[in-house]
């Protein structure tokens, strides 16, 4: 899919939108002929059945998480505004997905636009909350004084995958409204803050993990404003059969895969003179017989992921992780390596998908429309060239979209301006004195002075380094006639510069929701910006 380069909106109340939301209906049509053509010749199977099983296993993988969360099941299909031909309503899945972490409006817009597009197309919509991503530092970013305070609300963790990451310090949580209480008390208006923690610190007594607390109190705010979908965790997706399916094809083929992988990523690179060899993804690493897979996996109970690395025998996939051999995988027969595969949870190993192969696994097992955040759109271009490489079909098309909320602080946009010009007007004060004060008698002969001097045409170099002098003299002299006038542009400039700091801070788009007023929030969400 060749997207134009993709920018967040700048401007409080934007969307982005790509392609455009009146494309959606087309783009539906378009996978669908796309999706249901597809044979996967190395398990000899077509991808219409294993989408089939992926979408009965996270159904029911669906309903058991909300049942556990103690919430009600949303329904599997909206009805739409009119009538579509027999069965496709059921037919239809859209899908979108991200960490269970305190994202930023732009980033949540997404869960209602997923909402109200799969209502208006009779679809299934599924939220994947992808908790096998690592834990970002346990920080809440707030505009604090006219600087960027980092507020604590737990003990930050390293490299540990949300599905392991346990609150660490319960007090240090639980006390966060308490801490930002004299901060938002600064601010013009409420934020939803105290409010949104109750529903997180609802969830303390039922888990431990500290995205599973924000992902369900999310929900609950959703509920409450009408939003209600199905979610399953990526960990969860990761332990079903279609799952395994899917991981199977890659190792089936894996030197293919491995060869195809890295030259997309260098490809990319060239196009994008891009220099860096862990950027937009590091190359998948080899290590003589051994190849590293786009997965990620760890031992029950650890709390840092590793590498699989995999070594192809005419009988097995021999796995090891950060040099730890784990039980091979038999691959004569691809019913009994998916078996073998599955197995490896219950013996407490644990693989789960990178960010590439989550969304690979989402669009071409799950989804008939993706979409995606901007930092997903963008590197979803490598998705599509391995999709059609290895799989040998058009990788189905995806939408982006995002949205810009600025939080309603006070905010000076001619700052930056008067900056330049209160520095423009201060140069002039030291080297051209003689325009700010009045002609007076005291201070003529010294104006006519520097006339002098300025006359003074200088054609050999000793002429011209007197003349710097005389006028650097001059000004001197002039300068305590100008110096009120000059501290107090300095002190306006000061004044001025603090504005320009405090609206850098101000005007930043990635605030955590949770700092936004709800009203503001509910009422963006909840327009109808979505129909086409």
């Amino acid at each position: 899919m060749s997207l134009p380069r993709l920018h967040a909106p700048k401007e409080h109340g934007q969307i982005l939108a790509v392609p455009a939301l009146d494309q959606v209906g087309a783009l539906l049509e378009t996978n669908r002929s796309i999706l249901n053509s597809v044979h996967v010749s190395s398990l000899c199977k077509s991808l219409a059945e294993l989408r089939r099983l992926a979408r009965r296993e996270l159904l029911a993988a669906s309903t058991k998480y909300h049942q556990e969360a103690g919430e009600p099941v949303p329904t599997d299909a909206p009805s739409p505004p009119t009538p579509l031909p027999e069965g496709e309503g059921s037919e239809t899945w859209m899908v979108a997905g991200h960490q269970p972490e305190l994202f930023h409006p732009g980033v949540w817009f997404k869960n209602f636009a997923l909402h109200r597009l799969a209502s208006q197309h009779g679809a299934t919509s599924l939220n994947l909350v992808v908790d096998t991503d690592t834990a970002k530092p346990a920080l809440l970013h707030v505009p604090n004084d006219g600087r960027l305070g980092r507020i604590p609300f737990d003990r930050s963790s390293l490299e540990t995958p949300y599905e392991e990451r346990a609150v660490a310090e319960e007090a240090t949580f639980a006390d966060l409204p308490a801490r930002l209480a004299p901060i938002m008390a600064r601010w013009n208006f409420e934020p939803m803050l105290p409010m949104f923690w109750r529903e997180v610190m609802k969830q303390a007594g039922r888990t431990p993990l500290l995205g599973e607390r924000f992902a369900a109190a999310r929900r609950s705010m959703e509920r409450h404003w009408g939003c209600a979908q199905r979610e399953v965790p990526m960990s969860r997706v990761c332990q079903t059969e279609a799952f395994a399916w899917f991981a199977c094809a890659i190792l089936h083929g894996l030197p293919a895969f491995h060869a195809t992988y890295n030259q997309v990523i260098h490809e990319y690179r060239q196009t994008h003179g891009i220099k860096s060899r862990s950027h937009p993804v590091p190359d998948l690493a080899t290590d003589g017989a051994w190849l590293e897979t786009p997965f990620w996996a760890w031992r029950s109970g650890q709390s840092r992921r590793g590498k699989l690395f995999v070594r192809c025998t005419p009988n097995a996939w021999e796995l090891r992780v950060n040099g730890e051999s784990w039980p091979a995988v038999p691959c004569q027969n691809a019913a009994h390596a998916v078996e073998a595969w599955r197995t490896l949870e219950s013996q407490g190993y644990k693989i789960r998908s990178r960010a590439l192969t989550t969304t690979m696994f989402a669009r071409l097992f799950l989804a008939d429309l993706f979409i995606h955040g901007i930092g997903g759109g963008i590197y979803d271009e490598l998705t599509d060239r391995i999709i059609e490489r290895y799989f040998a079909t058009p990788a189905p098309a995806y939408l982006v979209l995002s949205a810009t909320l600025l939080l309603p602080l006070e905010r000076f946009p001619g700052a930056l301006q008067q900056v330049n010009e209160l520095a423009r007007r201060g140069r002039d004060l030291i080297y051209k004195p003689e325009h700010f004060v009045e002609r007076e008698p005291q201070i003529e002969p010294l104006i006519q002075a520097k006339e002098a001097w300025i006359a003074r045409t200088g054609l050999t170099r000793r002429e011209r380094v007197e003349r710097f002098h005389g006028l650097r003299a001059m000004n001197a002299r002039l300068l305590p006639y100008v110096l009120p006038l000059k501290q107090s542009m300095e002190a306006e400039q000061r004044e001025q510069l603090r504005r320009v700091e405090w609206d850098a801070v101000a005007s930043r788009r990635d605030y955590a929701f949770c700092l936004y007023p709800e009203e503001m929030l509910r009422a963006f969400f909840m327009a109808d910006v979505y129909r086409a």
